[in-house]
């Protein structure tokens, strides 16, 4: 239960009324309520944004800072560690619960309601890891703990080790590496997609709808209404379709910035998926830094939040997906971004309870995915 810092006025002595406010200021002492986004120096906790860093939280820090709970529509306060408000998806800071509290998950036909629940999100999940027969946990060496921070390589040697030649050749992984060479790392320089690697998307698309994970990601959406034609088209829509994410030139897409990763304003963006990852590793192109947080998948793949340089430009922190196989990945951000776009999705994998950040991208007039991410 939450402390409450408020002391009410009673006909007791003033000794009395003395007591109670001392003891009051040491609850509020301990508490975060009133206090979210500020540091206090001498406070027995805090609830500033670097608490997490330093270990030094109060106890309700979670339920009080990082939640819409009773905050929703409030005004936008720049020093609270996330946001409750329409702004915070222009900037890409709302509370992962803002979803599920603020806005409800898409009802068909395009509205917002609670059509689509947390609980039934989590259950398909669950059920799509279930169904998955390709991930594997493949050799990791994590080594040192790092922070978006710190810049200090707490990791000399690489994050992926030697990948059994079985989890490479399932299908869709196969296919998804070839799809790895066919994107300029510049945001701002012009794709050009000629007709071979068409075909490697169109052969990739069609190896994923023949897993189970797809079809059972489209028989629940089309079960919610939420989808009327075939996931197929939508996946070529909302994934392959380019436009423009920096400069005058296309040159992005929803897939390439999260499957392969792009580098934007001096910056790594994107890059959430461990088979680029392993390749450019491979190709001396990329030096992973340390791990912040890890979580298993039961023996089908793990997630890792990380730092790494890529190119030479920096990644402080992001989250990738490791072992798993692409289906996988696709129907949980597909899912979550025509179920819940631009908010943190409430997924559950193996037991453990997180979230699919997406964000869409309009792309004449069409809503695609601009990213997508877990964020544990």
């Amino acid at each position: 239960m939450l402390l409450r810092c408020v002391v009410s006025r009673t006909d007791n002595a003033a000794i009395r009324i003395l007591a109670l406010i001392i003891l009051a200021t040491e609850a509020c002492s301990q508490s975060c309520v009133g206090r979210c986004g500020r540091s206090e120096s001498g406070a027995t906790c805090q609830c500033g944004s670097n608490c997490a860093i330093y270990s030094n939280c109060c106890t309700d820090y979670n339920d009080i800072c990082l939640s819409c709970k009773d905050r929703c529509g409030e005004r936008y306060l720049k020093a609270k560690p996330c946001q409750c408000n329409s702004k915070c998806q222009r900037y890409r800071n709302c509370c992962s619960d803002y979803g599920i509290l603020c806005k409800g998950a898409r009802q068909p036909g395009g509205g917002r309601g609670n059509s689509v629940t947390a609980s039934q999100l989590r259950i398909l999940s669950e059920n799509l890891l279930n169904l998955d027969s390709g991930g594997a946990m493949i050799p990791i060496n994590a080594q040192g703990k790092a922070s978006s921070s710190n810049t200090q390589d707490m990791a000399a040697e690489p994050l992926i080790g030697s990948v059994p030649a079985s989890v490479l050749n399932w299908e869709t992984t196969r296919l998804m590496q070839q799809l790895l060479d066919n994107y300029e790392p510049q945001a701002s320089i012009r794709e050009v997609i000629n007709s071979q690697e068409q075909s490697e998307e169109d052969n990739f698309l069609n190896a994923l709808m023949a897993t189970a994970v797809m079809q059972e990601a489209e028989k629940f959406l089309k079960d919610k209404r939420l989808l009327s034609g075939s996931l197929r088209s939508k996946l070529k829509e909302i994934w392959f379709t380019q436009y423009k994410r920096a400069g005058r030139n296309i040159g992005s897409s929803g897939f390439e910035h999260v499957f392969v990763g792009e580098l934007k304003g001096g910056k790594v963006s994107g890059f959430h998926n461990w088979l680029n990852f392993r390749k450019e590793e491979q190709d001396g192109d990329l030096d992973y830094k340390g791990y912040m947080k890890r979580v298993s998948l039961n023996g089908k793949g793990e997630i890792i939040k990380l730092r790494f340089v890529w190119l030479n430009e920096e990644k402080p922190v992001g989250s990738v997906f490791v072992g798993t196989t692409p289906e996988l990945e696709i129907a949980l951000y597909t899912v979550c971004f025509i179920v819940m776009p631009d908010a943190n999705c409430p997924v559950q994998l193996a037991g453990h309870k997180f979230a699919i950040q997406t964000w869409t991208y309009d792309s004449r007039g069409k809503p695609v995915i601009g990213s997508a991410y877990p964020n544990i």
